[in-house]
């Protein structure tokens, strides 16, 4: 029996057997010809671009925002200028496009390392995994690592993708023997409440270790292999009473979510695509606060039909029983982008061509969204929100796209309900400004909190030379967000709150003080948050040391 000591990254025990994960080294090998491999390097990229999209995607919907941001930064990576030529200096030595793509991540990556600051050293790892991932792409192994039963992952360290990629109920545990707990990776599984453990120095990664069994005790950061039965026997023991104290959470399912002096409020769940509802109805989710239709869109081909949509609206409004479910109109632009929309490009995509200015310009987009969504109204309880509005007209013009819908329905004989709520999201300091105006004229407002602090800060939020200056509790942002409080109570409508700050420690009071009617959220933040809450009086609350 042999045993690691490392550092804690999530705690928990697994016991299992081991399954190794080590990287493929690239060999220099002879390629057909610079022009020929440039076109296999292309051609990968758009396949690893398009499979960036879809960890993207998933990770927004089981684990949020800011989680799956990483991946929007390897997209932006793998499209970089600097990285195509360097790939393109390789390829002119007659080497393979694989070879090719390491050299240039490896170059790039030693770029990054040699700096001062410390965030952009971290971006060093960031290139490696994307140049690994075109690799794998080149060579036609995008499936990349798996496991054949549930398994202790053993590694030197794990690309986000490739964690993400894998069925968590597969993942009994992972050592990470290099890596640090505040890694992406790290971060992730943190977030998927999976035991695990870094740092193991004195520990080779090698291809024996493969199916030996194996105790990871997360709560002391230790990895014992081979152990005897009766440390086998004293950590299933263990491991059932730490599950027991887990599932005391549980019997806060069903219950109200109130706070310690009285005032209630709901938690929504934020997800990515209709299959996900399943996760929120397993947390016990009051509704889902954000359904990003854009997921149908980035998994089809070419424009999704209206039956197609419909498909999907249905089967979440369905399965939630009456529950609220809202969901957002597309908000294709900025950072997603769809081949087939042939978008143009744009020096600064994410004040440009997006979300309601295309729906504008194209609005046999919005008129088919809008059909499919009222069609699905008829079978629960269903909500529309609209993104990006900045002024009164675009608001008049999705209500006059969503009279059309409701006019093509009536005359096709197919039931929904008239009186489907619309709301907006306040993500742009343009809508919390005029708040009082827009309150008069929608069904609720939804506060997404990370596209208003970026253009409240002016600040690109996947810019990795400022991620220092974003600031999500800037008083800025917190006046806007109680001004457009008070405005939607005014008037008589319902705020919610759908992005990351949603679960923040350090914001929620502040959201709870002001009376923010919802929160929004990731289905594996639900009780945890509901049990948080209830442990805040708001009556204790400084709302005045937010905001001055």
């Amino acid at each position: 029996m042999d045993s690691y000591l490392g550092l804690r990254v999530f705690e928990g025990y697994a016991l299992g057997k081991i399954a190794v994960y080590q990287t493929v080294k690239v060999e220099k090998s002879v390629g057909l010809g610079a022009e020929a491999e440039f076109e296999r390097f292309e051609k990968a990229r758009k396949d690893c671009v398009a499979a960036l999209d879809r960890s993207y995607m998933d990770t927004l919907a089981k684990l949020g925002e800011e989680e799956a941001q990483l991946f929007a930064t390897h997209k932006l990576m793998a499209e970089d200028l600097d990285f195509e030529d360097a790939v393109r200096g390789e390829l002119l030595n007659n080497v393979s496009a694989e070879y090719a793509v390491d050299k240039a991540g490896a170059m790039l990556a030693e770029m990054f390392s040699s700096m001062d600051d410390k965030y952009m050293k971290e971006r060093a790892k960031d290139v490696r995994e994307v140049a690994t991932r075109i690799i794998a792409f080149l060579r036609h192994e995008e499936n990349g690592f798996s496991l054949e039963e549930p398994s202790i992952i053993l590694c030197e360290d794990l690309p986000s993708s490739e964690l993400m990629k894998l069925e968590k109920k597969m993942i009994l545990g992972i050592v990470f023997t290099k890596g640090a707990s505040n890694s992406h990776v790290s971060i992730l599984t943190r977030m998927l409440e999976i035991p695990s453990m870094c740092g193991v120095d004195n520990l080779e990664v090698t291809p024996e270790l493969n199916g030996v069994y194996a105790v990871l005790d997360g709560m002391k950061s230790e990895l014992i292999l081979k152990p005897t039965y009766k440390t086998i026997n004293d950590y299933s023991n263990r491991k059932k009473e730490f599950e027991a104290k887990k599932a005391e959470l549980q019997t806060l399912k069903g219950k109200p979510t109130v706070t310690a002096d009285g005032h209630q409020l709901h938690i929504y769940n934020n997800i990515a695509s209709s299959y996900e509802v399943e996760n929120a109805i397993r947390n016990d989710a009051e509704g889902i606060g954000l359904f990003r239709s854009e997921f149908i869109y980035l998994e089809a081909n070419d424009y999704p039909s209206e039956e197609d949509q419909f498909t999907h609206y249905k089967r979440v409004v369905e399965a939630m029983n009456g529950k609220e479910v809202i969901i957002r109109t597309i908000d294709i632009g900025a950072d997603k982008k769809i081949g087939y929309f042939d978008l143009p490009d744009e020096e600064n995509p994410a004040l440009g061509f997006r979300s309601i200015r295309i729906c504008k310009a194209r609005p046999e987009i919005l008129a088919v969204q809008l059909q499919a969504l009222y069609r699905a109204s008829a079978y629960g309880n269903l909500a529309v929100m609209v993104p990006m509005i900045i002024s009164e007209s675009e608001i008049d013009f999705v209500h006059e796209m969503a009279a059309m819908a409701r006019e093509n329905l009536t005359v096709r004989g197919i039931p929904f309900n008239k009186d489907m709520k619309i709301g907006i999201m306040v993500e742009t300091p343009a809508a919390a400004v005029l708040s009082d105006i827009f309150a008069k004229k929608v069904d609720f407002f939804s506060v997404g909190s990370n596209d208003l602090t970026q253009y409240t800060l002016a600040i690109d939020r996947v810019n990795p030379n400022l991620g220092s200056s974003f600031n999500p509790y800037h008083r800025a942002l917190c006046r806007l967000i109680k001004l457009a409080t008070e405005n939607a109570h005014k008037a008589g409508i319902p705020i919610g709150i759908c992005g990351e700050l949603a679960r923040d420690p350090k914001m929620l009071p502040f959201f709870l003080a002001i009376g923010v009617d919802e929160l929004s959220v990731s289905p594996a933040y639900t009780l945890t948050l509901r049990d948080i809450i209830s442990k805040i009086d708001t009556r204790e609350v400084d709302v005045d040391s937010y905001i001055n």
